[in-house]
């Protein structure tokens, strides 16, 4: 019974990034007098996700953690000396607004560029509705070019929309392609490991680690780290020589099969066997039981996303095979689907319809940092990509999303050295960059300059990157603000859930912002909602819905009209097909042709290997892998004492085959340096096996927010940080696609730590 004067109400809730993880899962939160008391799996959500054992547990003692931001504050000292003076959200605004307004007169509106992290809000196209009346050339820096955002673009390309992830369930092999399956999706997993041990599923492991998944598998393949898009290009050879592609299925619904064909000769699996260390035999009999196994599919991680050169290609391979092997196909392991929701042949509003892309002119498009080299993600893509995108479904192409950015480390030397113009102010919303970016030195010495005039961040705690910051605004956390989302237009649905609370102290969701921004810069109008339940009942009108509807008893929206390339378009009439200019899958792509790349699938070798450079691998003889992901922490959160999750894990932790270990003096916790070109940092001893001698590799996001704040500490930015260790300098290093940074395939060395034993 509730004491009397009390109130208890539930609120039905998604866990999804920020404090959760990407399973999105159904919860009921109990809420007494306002506070968060507790969280159950929600037994009605219509996906299997409700609720994960490792950190849902934990959310409460997240949210009400005495080192969440409350209030606005405005820096009074130095940057990094710790000063700060607390401050209305007006006066912020005010502030802000006035000299975003004064650097847009003096530098032209493309000086502001904004920083991302991973999908910690579903607000992104109220962002790019601001940057577009702003007359930004959409200068977005973010993880989503080294975090799947990249292969979704190429998936544009070769599909002309978004791909789907594997139906587990249904599949008879899945292959987990640098993804640690058990750490970055437990449920998945759950689900997986129970149809392996029932013999329902055959596994493929690639994966330079033997990780937990790895030990179920029917093959594992440990490639030398950087070699993805080889073994991969092996296999599409073995496919189609063998001919155990879907004659059917390539015959009708693919274009380019003979030129790659021909491409693909030239990986033969002995000569692959020597780029990727896989033997030419193991190489043959996982490509054979993956094309023979009906169906299959690829659960893949963002570990092939992070290889610079190169690494689109990886996904380009994987589209290629999905397509050969006819998993494409309708009731295939990975079938996909065009935007929706479609209900009576009416569509709910997506992020897409929210921009007014329009609005920036030709000449701004052309600014847009790295759109002249890496055309994929930005507006040359787009405006090849949406033509088509939009003939076939009948809506634009999704500008809001991350796949749609600037090349980051190019704002970094925008701000620098002011070219190819100057970037003098910078709002990063949802991002620790100085943890998630590539080449922690160059961005710190870019945060610290004069030349950055400005720079917002909204957050929940105090990070290193918010401590170089000038105004560090509160933001409202998941559990704190409701959920509306097409998920940046990349899903075929609307989904909805509640807030739990109210916002704890003065924190402010980032509608807030960019609408308080909006209003003071003379964009009021464009920003009509009072709140995002309004916003969200804007977007859902046509469909007949409301978000209060929705979030309470539908919690998803989706078409009632199926809308795949073998079903009737409804806007014309005849079968939808692909979005792309044959109207099939692009094997031999036009898109990337048109765009003046090579339009097949081809492999690289890495911008720092053995192979490429010789000279560094004497020094460094060791290959690097900055780290997957690892419970109970999500990216750089989740790292503060007294929450129940850093307990669980204290320290960084490094992965070193025994005999490495033994030549260097090494044992199990050890505190060990790693030492690239770039720098060193130091993380404890596990002493492994299951990783091949001649690579290591450390964990990525360690800070230590209970060290000093001041510099030279940074809450302990220098010690563990991955990223001191990699390379985001030379775009001839990026993936000339896209311009994705290497942050795994580089060449280091270890040595233990003097004083350990």
């Amino acid at each position: 019974m509730a004491r009397q004067g009390t109130r208890v109400v539930e609120k039905k809730i998604v866990c999804w990034a920020s404090p959760g993880c990407i399973h999105q899962c159904g919860l009921i939160a109990t809420v007494r007098d306002g506070r968060l008391v507790g969280l159950r799996g929600n037994p009605d959500y219509p996906t299997p996700n409700r609720g994960c054992s490792d950190r849902m547990p934990h959310h409460i003692r997240w949210l009400y953690s005495p080192d969440q931001l409350l209030h606005p504050l405005k820096r009074v000292g130095e940057r990094g000396e710790g000063q700060w003076q607390r401050i209305s959200w007006d006066q912020a605004l005010d502030e802000i607004a006035a000299k975003l307004a004064a650097l847009k007169q003096d530098y032209g509106p493309e000086t502001l560029a904004l920083h991302e992290g991973t999908y910690r809000s579903d607000l992104y196209p109220l962002r790019t509705r601001f940057l577009n009346l702003f007359g930004n050339p959409s200068n977005i820096g973010c993880a989503g070019t080294i975090c799947r955002c990249n292969t979704i673009a190429m998936n544009y390309a070769l599909l002309g929309c978004a791909n789907a992830r594997p139906k587990l369930d249904r599949l008879k092999c899945v292959v987990l392609h640098g993804c640690n399956l058990p750490h970055t999706a437990p449920l998945d997993w759950q689900r997986l490991r129970r149809r392996l041990e029932d013999g329902e599923t055959r596994l493929i492991v690639v994966d330079p680690r033997k990780t937990e998944a790895g030990r179920y598998a029917d093959f594992w393949l440990q490639l030398r780290p950087g070699t993805d898009a080889a073994l991969l290009m092996a296999w599409i050879n073995v496919i189609i020589e063998e001919g155990l592609y879907d004659e059917e299925f390539v015959g009708e619904w693919t274009f380019g099969f003979d030129q790659l064909r021909g491409r693909a000769a030239e990986y033969p699996p002995e000569k692959v066997a020597n780029i990727t260390w896989v033997p030419a035999d193991l190489i043959r009999d996982s490509a054979r039981l993956y094309a023979v196994s009906k169906p299959a599919g690829f659960h893949w991680g963002s570990a092939t996303d992070m290889l610079g050169r190169n690494s689109i290609r990886v996904e380009q391979a994987r589209i290629c095979l999905r397509a050969l092997t006819g998993n494409l196909a309708i009731g295939g392991g990975e079938t996909v689907e065009g935007p929706g929701p479609i209900i009576g042949g009416k569509m709910g509003i997506r992020d897409s319809m929210l921009v007014f892309p329009e609005l920036v002119s030709a000449e701004q498009r052309r600014k847009q940092l790295g759109s002249d080299h890496f055309r994929l993600m930005g507006w040359p893509g787009y405006e090849v990509m949406g033509r088509y995108h939009e003939e076939t479904y009948g809506v634009p192409f999704p500008t809001a999303a991350h796949n749609f950015v600037a090349v980051q480390p190019l704002i970094w030397k925008a701000v620098l050295e002011e070219k190819p113009y100057p970037v003098r102010a910078m709002v990063t919303w949802g991002s620790n960059v100085l943890l998630n970016g590539g080449d922690v030195k160059t961005i710190y010495r870019a945060l610290k300059s004069p030349n950055l005039e400005l720079h917002v961040v909204l957050e929940h705690f105090m990070t290193p990157t918010a401590l170089l910051a000038d105004y560090v605004l509160p933001a409202a956390s998941k559990l704190e603000k409701p959920m509306c989302a097409t998920h940046e237009d990349f899903a075929p649905n609307i989904a909805c859930g509640e807030a739990a609370v109210e916002p704890l102290g003065e924190r402010r969701s980032d509608f807030y912002f960019w609408k308080g921004l909006a209003e003071r810069l003379g964009y009021g109008e464009y920003f009509p909602w009072d709140t995002e339940e309004d916003l969200a009942d804007y977007r859902l009108a046509p469909l007949g819905l409301t978000f209060k509807e929705v979030a309470t008893e539908r919690y998803f929206v989706r078409s009632t009209e199926s809308w795949t390339y073998a079903s009737v378009n409804p806007r014309t009439g005849r079968l939808t097909g692909f979005a792309t200019p044959s109207g099939k899958v692009e094997l031999y792509s036009q898109v990337l042709e048109r765009l003046g790349y090579d339009p097949l699938p081809h492999y690289e070798e890495p911008p720092e290997s053995p192979v490429t450079a010789p000279e560094v691998a004497r020094e460094y003889p060791l290959l690097l892998i900055t780290g997957g992901n690892f419970r109970p922490m999500f990216h750089s959160e989740n790292r503060h004492f007294g929450v129940g999750t850093r307990e669980q894990y204290p320290d960084p932790v490094m992965d070193v085959h025994p005999e490495t270990a033994r030549k260097a003096g090494i044992k199990e916790t050890d505190w060990v340096y790693v030492e690239t070109r770039r720098g060193v940092i130091r993380q404890r001893a596990h002493i492994t096996e299951e990783i091949d001698p001649r690579v290591v590799n450390v964990q990525s996001h360690w800070w230590f927010p209970e060290r000093p704040a001041r510099e030279p500490w940074l809450h302990g930015l220098w010690e563990s940080n991955a990223n001191v260790l990699t390379w985001a300098t030379d775009p001839t290093a990026f993936d000339p696609v896209t311009g994705g940074w290497p942050l795994r395939a580089l060449l280091c060395k270890i040595y233990k730590e003097k004083g350990t034993r």
